[in-house]
């Protein structure tokens, strides 16, 4: 299994080239078949694809993780450059408004709700898990054993004009059996590293995970949750001893060293460009 990331918040050091942004788009390979996860911000995704050597008109499914715009704004670019892929979305990123307190001014987080709809031949709005291929699983969260991250309580939605918490009930994980076991792409994990496992392993009955990648919506804004991930990054290293961890996007400097002082050199910081063989 082949796994790029196209766009990340961390720049290349390698390929000074490559463009950066606030938001996450993965490009997959898996038995033959393409696949996208998400498309940043905007537009950058495409072209650095087209840098990386990545054909976007090649891609045969995208994913969209959840509804938040720095996963789903370069949807212009991928419908513009691929007329055939299916897209497979949570059935609430088309009737919820998305929005951020994070900062002085409210910010409307959501996706082009008219760009969806003009699209909604090619769209997979899913309720439930969908398997996408053989060893492909598109999972929705069902745990709640473990916390979830601090920042999103800054997050809210607005559904049938009621405004309510964000509780990232339309995030979508996508679950790859390999040989050596489980892969798992979480682009934000709002509903916590630890129960977005559980419920991949519960859904394939692999308890085995070779690898996790992507961000994990731990941010250094958010003070006192330090307790709260040094416990996650301990448990995670207890449950999951094998696991690599490849995380960038949303994952904060402070989190960052605290996964680092448990996992040690099992963890990996993800970057425009990034390569991953499992």
């Amino acid at each position: 299994m082949i796994i790029k990331i196209v766009i990340d918040n961390n720049p290349s050091e390698t390929y000074p080239d490559l463009l950066s942004e606030h938001g996450l788009s993965i490009y997959f390979e898996k038995d033959g078949r393409k696949y996208l996860l998400d498309t940043g911000a905007s537009g950058k995704w495409a072209e650095n694809a087209r840098n990386m050597g990545i054909d976007a008109e090649d891609i045969g499914h995208l994913i969209l993780s959840h509804g938040h715009i720095d996963h789903t704004g370069g949807l212009p670019a991928f419908f513009r450059l691929n007329g055939q892929a299916d897209i497979s979305a949570s059935d609430k990123i088309k009737r919820h408004k998305y929005l951020s307190y994070r900062h002085e001014n409210v910010k409307d987080l959501s996706p082009d709700s008219v760009l969806l709809s003009n699209n909604a031949s090619r769209m997979k709005f899913l309720e439930k898990d969908f398997s996408l291929a053989p060893g492909i699983e598109l999972i929705y969260n069902k745990s709640s054993e473990y916390p979830v991250p601090a920042g999103n309580r800054y997050l809210h939605i607005i559904d049938k004009g009621r405004e309510l918490p964000y509780k990232g009930d339309d995030e979508i994980a996508v679950s790859c059996s390999t040989d050596k076991g489980l892969v798992i792409l979480s682009s934000c994990s709002h509903c916590g590293i630890l129960n977005i496992i559980k419920s991949c392993t519960s859904a394939s009955g692999i308890d085995k995970v070779t690898a996790f990648i992507g961000g994990l919506h731990l941010l250094d804004s958010e003070s006192g949750d330090g307790d709260d991930n040094e416990e996650t990054a301990r448990t995670v290293n207890s449950l999951y001893p094998e696991m690599e961890l490849y995380t960038g996007h949303c994952t904060g400097e402070k989190a960052f060293g605290i996964f680092r002082k448990h996992l040690g050199e099992k963890l990996h910081r993800i970057h425009s460009g990034m390569e991953i063989t499992v």
